[in-house]
């Protein structure tokens, strides 16, 4: 429930930020050109220092991950925008596998007896889980993210799970994820073509929408299960 409030709000600013700059632009006559033309500045940046230009923006990324710092959603954007759909992917995984693994090795090594006090009751409902279904699980709450990111980080690092199965099971179950949102900052450029809008920001948004409404279904799923045992 938290988590689909958390979204709506999420969105709701959204849409007031991409308001209040579209008015911005016009108050101050800018257009989309100027906007494309600012990106091609950085592109050409890129093009000069592509590797400083990959480890500043996997670092960011890395960083943003490992300190559950708000913002993620817009380096995935950005990350489809600068980088295109494939590459800019890659680098999204690749920052948010290694983020989310420091986190799993802090919890397990350095601050294990602290979460344990803290999320023993969760801890004890995600081990029953691992046992019965084992990495399926892992991957599951990756696929479908029904639990905050980084709070599975962190209770997977209290789990008898091996570290490669953690690493393997986050790098391919953020992909869908991080897909969707590359997809949709790749399609910015675009948009100042004048063509309408791209096909790329249409899927994008048409997956966002399915990859939303998937948590929901399965609470629903599970609430209305859960019932018919206490029938």
């Amino acid at each position: 429930m938290h988590r689909s409030i958390s979204r709506v709000m999420i969105f709701t600013l959204f849409a007031a930020l991409s308001g209040g700059a579209v008015l911005l632009m016009r108050w101050k006559g800018w257009d989309l050109r100027l906007l494309l033309d600012m990106r091609n500045q950085i592109l050409d940046y890129i093009r000069d220092r592509t590797l400083l230009s990959i480890l500043l923006y996997v670092g960011a990324y890395i960083v943003v991950t490992a300190l559950s710092i708000p913002g993620a959603t817009i380096l995935t954007l950005l990350g489809g925008f600068f980088f295109g759909p494939l590459l800019g992917v890659f680098l999204v995984n690749l920052g948010a596998t290694i983020g989310a693994f420091l986190v799993f090795l802090l919890a397990r090594y350095l601050l294990r007896d602290t979460l344990l006090s803290k999320y023993g009751e969760s801890l004890a409902k995600l081990n029953k889980e691992l046992e019965t279904n084992g990495a399926s699980y892992l991957l599951a709450l990756r696929f479908i993210p029904i639990f905050p990111f980084f709070l599975i980080n962190l209770l997977a690092g209290l789990t008898p799970v091996r570290s490669f199965t953690y690493l393997w099971t986050t790098s391919l179950g953020i992909i869908p994820g991080s897909m969707v949102y590359t997809l949709i900052g790749s399609s910015g450029a675009e948009l100042g073509k004048g063509t309408g809008l791209p096909p790329s920001l249409i899927v994008g948004l048409i997956l966002l929408g399915i990859v939303s409404l998937v948590p929901v279904l399965i609470r629903k799923y599970r609430s209305q299960k859960e019932k018919g045992r206490l029938q």
